[in-house]
């Protein structure tokens, strides 16, 4: 029941799908299904539970048997069988037809079923047509030559690992207490999702260890022992290389696991470790050697003895010239606390994150708060990795640790402070971290600064902001230096200053672009904020870039942006605004109604301004505007700007803006009589909505234009023809044979009217013309 719980965990599409057929068995109809999977997924489990109500007759298929001639019948037809394979797939196909109960013929691991037993099997298939039979083929890939043919009309099941959600569901199952999201993501990478591992792990392994994100996880005890099994019938130079592999990593040059195993000409000991299952290679600048999956590699590294393990860790230190691996090995060679070397290993990670690479310096933080001895130092470690955890983009995890006790109150309150900023709650953020600033560490007071700074100045608290701004440094930094110049009104200061390219500027100077590239947006230059963006990373610049992208009129790379941490609102307002802009108030305001409700500041005031202009698009206002009181949100070049001052705004760089300047100087020309100009301006507007994709606008635009007695281009004969006969409600099919068309020469001239009009549905195309019929050429 144990391994049915399992299997059905995140499998109801193809647990529905396999019973829809077994119901259509029972009908007299036959049904054939394959199902396959990697080992372990649940695929015999998942058959077994549609088999109720079936007199089963089953088979399984076993690498050692695949050669025994009718291996696979003789379990179908129990007593002796032999002879020809039609002889013997006609006696089958009696057995199948011939009860009057529904039959269920299952063949498992069918990839290993014997070559006469196939052709059996399939001479009954294509002769089975009717009868209560449900009949399924279990393969961990393709089914067997003689069958695929066959099988190309089956209902195909094909099971894949569960997601972190399912095996969340799994845990919740099993577990005595619940796992956090970042240990299910790391059971996830751990087992492939298999169900089958994954719940053994959840069964013998202690809860704090699968939490643990520094903990090593085991492989199950069954895979462990069939692993052990295969290394223990190598030959003791081949075992030592897969060890030695073992503890290098998942992968590592095959020049490295030779010197630390010892053993000369590894090469040619490679093809017994491979055909055994436990190593892979790859070819590239160097020949590399790993594991299969990450289950073999943990079987083989927590078999060996406590010793030999930190022996083998501490020369694999000496061997890798990597500095990473080299402090990874030392810390895999400690057995106990130790001081000293936890300042060493917390200096590394602080050079590392110096450099820009938080993931390292976020692991190796952690790991230094476990090597040392002093409560107070762990407590300031951790707060130290929850900060690098946020910049390397892990807000989930940052949640985790920022949780766990912590000894130093200040560091408790900065790694508070930091997670509540990352999740919205700008009020407490500031609060903590204003409570971190009294009882702070030289570890982490610069970033404390700094992210006051930045809740101050865009919460637009500016002298508090340039207070904090003058204390700031370290990460993100030169950011908030920038911010609190130009709130300073010295925007030309930040303007001028000679950056390197992005390509080879330091941790330190791609802060500054940063900075420079809010600036120039703030200031309207999107190409030059896009241009000192190109190739930065961090999440500031990502949602900067999407803003840019927005105000630039590259509306496709905007939406494809993924969203921050503390960030995530403006881009989210952003694209929300691209939605609606174009029609998809739904999309829109399901983005904007995602859990901000702890949102506050200017973070606020995009969020409300998206959600504003949302409505204003879907009530059908012509020209709507951010209402008052968006302040820096317009500067900050997300939404359109209000609407005084068009003949500015036309010669805007914003393609959205200029267009919808267009559209009101044109209306406001044809309400004066002029219609002539007005058509000049309409165009202009129906060519930028067009390109932008903004249909409620280009339709807005035609209407108008067609009020003019203009359309944006003409019409063909044709064209006008084919669009005449939609308005009238005939189908295309219909006007194909009317004008003695073909249907592909109708939807040849009907995509021609839609862009020439600028409307993408029929609807919109009727809507258009039902107010002016655009002229013929």
């Amino acid at each position: 029941m144990s391994e049915l719980r399992a299997a059905f965990v995140g499998r109801d599409r193809e647990r529905a799908a396999l019973h829809a057929c077994a119901g259509r068995a029972r009908s007299g109809r036959p049904a054939l299904v394959l199902v396959d999977g990697p080992p372990g997924v649940g695929k015999t489990a998942l058959v077994r539970s549609a088999l109720e109500g079936f007199r089963v007759l089953a088979a399984s298929g076993d690498p050692l048997e695949s050669s025994f001639d009718y291996g696979f019948a003789q379990q179908w037809l129990h007593d002796g069988v032999s002879g020809d394979p039609v002889d013997v797939g006609a006696r089958l196909l009696g057995v199948l037809t011939g009860s009057e109960e529904p039959v269920a013929l299952v063949a498992d691991d069918a990839q290993w079923a014997d070559a006469p037993s196939v052709r059996a099997l399939a001479f009954a298939l294509r002769r089975l047509h009717a009868g209560n039979v449900l009949v399924v083929v279990v393969t961990r890939d393709e089914p067997p030559d003689g069958l695929r043919r066959l099988l190309s009309e089956a209902t195909r099941l094909s099971l894949t690992g569960l997601s972190v959600a399912e095996l969340g569901e799994l845990a919740a199952h099993l577990c005595p207490v619940p796992l956090g999201a970042a240990a299910l993501d790391r059971l996830r990478a751990h087992t492939g999702g298999s169900p089958l591992h994954a719940e053994a792990l959840l069964r013998q392994t202690p809860p704090g260890v699968l939490a643990d994100p520094m903990a090593r996880l085991p492989a199950p005890r069954g895979h462990a022992m069939d692993v052990q099994d295969r290394l223990g019938r190598l030959d003791e130079r081949t075992r030592a290389l897969v060890r030695a592999a073992g503890v290098l990593g998942e992968e590592c040059p095959l020049w490295q696991a030779e010197r630390l195993a010892g053993v000369p000409g590894a090469i040619l000991l490679l093809d017994g470790a491979v055909a055994a299952g436990l190593l892979v290679h790859r070819a590239g600048g160097e020949l590399m050697v790993g594991f299969p999956d990450p289950l073999t590699r943990a079987a083989v590294y927590e078999g060996l003895r406590p010793g030999e393990r930190a022996r083998l860790h501490r020369d694999a230190a000496v061997i890798c010239p990597d500095p990473v691996d080299q402090v990874r090995h030392r810390i895999g060679a400690v057995s106990r606390a130790d001081d000293a070397f936890a300042r060493e290993v917390a200096a590394f990670a602080r050079e590392q994150g110096a450099s820009g690479n938080w993931e390292v310096a976020a692991d190796h933080l952690e790991r230094a708060a476990r090597l040392t001895a002093s409560p107070r130092e762990r407590g300031v470690l951790r707060a130290e990795a929850v900060h690098a955890l946020l910049l390397a983009g892990r807000p989930g995890r940052a949640a985790e640790l920022a949780r766990e006790p912590n000894a130093h109150p200040g560091a408790r309150a900065f790694a508070a402070g930091l997670v509540a900023e990352a999740s919205g709650d700008r009020g407490r953020a500031r609060g903590l971290l204003e409570r971190a600033w009294l009882d702070r560490e030289p570890a982490f007071e610069g970033a404390a600064a700094t992210a006051l700074a930045r809740l101050c100045l865009s919460d637009g608290l500016l002298p508090e902001g340039h207070r904090w701004a003058f204390r700031a440094s370290g990460a993100g930094a030169g950011f908030v230096h920038m911010v609190s110049r130009f709130a300073a009104g010295r925007a030309a200061d930040v303007l001028d200053l000679r950056l390197p390219d992005p390509a080879v500027a330091a941790p330190g100077e791609l802060d500054l672009l940063t900075g420079r590239a809010a600036v120039r947006l703030w200031t309207g230059d999107a190409a030059g904020a896009l241009a000192d963006l190109r190739g930065v990373p961090g999440e500031v610049a990502e949602t900067l870039r999407c803003l840019a992208e927005v105000r630039s009129g590259a509306w496709d790379d905007a939406l494809s942006r993924r969203p921050g941490t503390w960030t995530a609102p403006y881009t989210v307002a952003a694209q929300a605004m691209v939605h609606a802009a174009r029609g998809e108030v739904a999309t829109a305001r399901t983005l904007l109604s995602h859990g901000w409700g702890a949102v506050s500041g200017l973070a606020r005031t995009f969020l409300d301004a998206a959600a504003a202009f949302a409505d204003q698009v879907e009530a059908g206002d012509p020209d709507p505007v951010i209402a008052p009181g968006a302040g820096f949100a317009a500067c900050a070049g997300m939404l359109p700007i209000a609407p005084g001052g068009r003949r500015e705004a036309a010669l805007s760089p914003d393609p959205f803006e200029r267009a919808r300047a267009e559209f009101a100087l044109g209306s406001l020309l044809r309400r004066s009589g002029r219609r002539t100009d007005a058509a000049v301006r309409l165009r202009a507007a129906c060519d930028g909505f067009r390109a932008l994709g903004a249909t409620p606008f280009l339709e807005r635009s035609m209407r108008e234009l067609a009020a003019c007695g203009r359309s944006n281009d003409a019409l063909t004969a044709q064209e006008s023809t084919v669009a005449g006969l939609v308005v009238a409600g005939l189908t295309n099919k219909e006007i194909a044979r009317r004008l003695t068309l073909s249907v592909k020469t109708v939807e040849y001239h009907l995509s021609n009217v839609f862009a020439k009009l600028g409307v993408s549905s029929r609807t919109a195309l009727v809507a258009l013309l039902v107010r002016g019929q655009p002229r013929r050429a």
